[in-house]
């Protein structure tokens, strides 16, 4: 008995060894393999100018106008604006604050605009509580 239980290790030992000699027969095959002339690499046609002027994308259609380049200036180095263009806009919140608003004294301008309809119509809106409304009401008001 012992003998066939050495017989059969052999035998899988064989088996073993003739699956991994063709495996690397056949890798070694693949690496001798050339791989296939691609040829010169292809190149575009150069490109023609356009007669025609650019259509616009639908992006561009659907925004609103963009105001006149005088309607905002940009502020003085202390954040404080021009006597000319008194609204305060700060572009991260897209906020805009008019002179005595509740934050007006605190807002850091980053643009300065001639009146809030021109801050308005460059996508900005009013600060909330602004010139008497809700923000401003004493605490005896709140219910």
């Amino acid at each position: 008995m012992q003998v066939r239980k050495k017989l059969r290790r052999v035998k899988r030992f064989a088996y073993l060894g003739a699956i991994v000699g063709i495996v690397i027969a056949v890798r070694r095959a693949r690496a001798r393999r050339a791989p296939p002339d691609l040829g010169p690499p292809a190149t575009w046609p150069p490109l023609e100018p356009a007669l025609e002027a650019p259509v616009a994308a639908l992006g561009d259609l659907a925004a609103p106008p963009a105001p006149a380049p005088e309607s905002w200036v940009a502020p003085c180095d202390d954040g404080s604006c021009p006597s000319t263009h008194p609204v305060k806009a700060n572009r991260n919140s897209r906020i805009f604050h008019e002179p005595g608003g509740r934050f007006y004294d605190r807002t850091h301008a980053e643009r300065c605009y001639v009146d809030a309809a021109s801050a308005a119509a460059d996508g900005y809106r009013a600060a909330k509580g602004a010139n008497g409304s809700e923000g401003s009401k004493s605490q005896e008001e709140r219910p």
